[in-house]
């Protein structure tokens, strides 16, 4: 199956939240795409691809837990033209995880692992990844509820604008062909820097 392409930022610098040739299409945001796609995408200087590494580096830690299923809905500045907008690069990613984490990995976990799933300001300083789990194995009431505050607090910018954001699998199937993609595009960067 293709995975569709992310769609280019608006005259406004965010990611459009609907398809504006078809209204009511299900091609709307959160927008299903891949890991690779959002690294081709967005690996468009040396400061997004760090956060990419970061990114990237951090979904590695939940593989290697035992966190393969679920998604992860992606957005911040990270996913907007802020360079544009605000004149600054992006500082981190905003990640909002939906993630299947069975009773057996849940017995396994050490401190250390713990810390990689809720310890948001170390997560933030270490992995450049603002992130936020809420667990598949929630009431059925509790994941409607988190997934419509997150789809409702991402779904504007602070200033009240309508913008999109994208959804990418926790299946680690695309993560070593984003990486190899991450390490040949922050070369060419650092190359063309010298």
């Amino acid at each position: 199956m293709e995975v569709p392409l992310i769609p280019f930022w608006t005259a406004q610098g965010v990611l459009p939240p609907i398809d504006e040739q078809d209204p009511t299409s299900p091609n709307r945001a959160p927008y299903a795409t891949d890991v690779s796609q959002v690294v081709e995408r967005f690996s468009t200087s040396l400061e997004r691809c760090l956060v990419l590494e970061g990114f990237l580096s951090h979904r590695a830690e939940l593989h290697r837990i035992g966190i393969t299923g679920g998604l992860q809905w992606l957005n911040g500045s990270f996913m907007e033209n802020v360079e544009l907008l605000e004149g600054r690069p992006p500082n981190d990613m905003d990640v909002v995880t939906f993630a299947d984490v069975s009773t057996a990995v849940q017995a396994t976990l050490t401190p250390d692992d713990i810390r990689i799933l809720t310890d948001n300001p170390w997560i933030k300083d270490n992995f450049k990844v603002d992130f936020y789990l809420t667990l598949l194995s929630d009431h059925p009431e509790a994941l409607i509820e988190l997934a419509a505050y997150w789809y409702s607090m991402w779904a504007h910018r602070r200033s009240q604008q309508w913008k999109g954001f994208l959804s990418v699998s926790l299946d680690p199937a695309f993560d070593q062909q984003a990486s190899d993609l991450l390490a040949v595009r922050k070369q060419e960067i650092q190359d063309e820097q010298n």
